[in-house]
């Protein structure tokens, strides 16, 4: 089983077409959906990047699985967000950087998903030319985690400076990490699964930005054994996500 935990969609119905199409010539079972556009967006934005994502989702709705994404700044009408994706058949919660994960107006969204039994999906990166405002680090991904320790958060991009994104996360049992990103650096992988342990990383893609072949071969050419293989690639996206 192979299941990309991080995928998006940015233009329907051309995208959702030619990745089901590459997903499938590469055996990828399903793959979960987001969408993002500017930095801190609207509640109209948000309500047309999750209805974009509901509309490609039905065009193969055995592959993609959706996510809301949510502006945690909206207050309760982020929580309304977050329900009517329940409604919708939603199976996580997408976080990008309208605020920091540490931030307080993220504490009802954490609380809404560990009640819900659905998880977050953070992005969370380290940049050596500066992030962008309100963008996440691995230590605030920590923090967030320390006060919730029953949420099932998930650290997009191994935080980016992924020995770093490891070391900051390592402690809080209840953060995995996923694979997604550009970057195929020698013993990423490796790390990942020797610090963090098999049951704490996912496979994820970033498609439609990254190739989806590259990102799979990242942790099939791992040095690691063959069961952790099978659990990054699929089995442990599947318990977060009950399937």
């Amino acid at each position: 089983m192979i299941i990309d935990f991080h995928a998006h969609f940015h233009r329907v119905p051309e995208e959702p077409t030619t990745i089901a199409a590459e997903a499938r010539r590469l055996g990828v079972d399903h793959l979960c959906v987001s969408s993002v556009s500017s930095h801190i967006p609207a509640p109209d934005e948000v309500d047309r990047l999750n209805a974009m994502i509901c509309e490609g989702q039905a065009m193969d709705p055995e592959l993609y699985l959706p996510f809301t994404y949510c502006n945690p700044l909206h207050g309760d009408t982020a929580i309304a967000d977050l329900e009517d994706g329940l409604s919708h058949g939603m199976r996580g919660i997408k976080l990008w950087v309208s605020v920091w994960a540490d931030d307080p107006s993220v504490e009802p969204i954490a609380q809404w998903a560990i009640d819900h039994n659905v998880p977050i999906m953070h992005h969370s990166w380290m940049k050596w030319n500066g992030n962008l405002p309100s963008e996440s680090q691995a230590h605030q991904m920590a923090r967030l985690g320390e006060k919730f320790p029953e949420l099932s958060l998930v650290m997009a991009h191994v935080g980016g400076d992924w020995e770093y994104g490891v070391k900051a996360i390592r402690h809080c049992e209840s953060i995995a990490m996923d694979t997604s990103g550009s970057y195929g650096d020698r013993g990423l992988i490796e790390l990942c699964v020797n610090e963090l342990g098999e049951d704490r990383v996912l496979f994820g893609s970033d498609v439609p930005g990254v190739d989806l072949a590259f990102t799979i071969a990242k942790v099939e050419g791992a040095a690691i054994s063959a069961r952790a293989k099978e659990k990054v690639l699929g089995t442990n996206a599947a318990r977060l996500l009950g399937l």
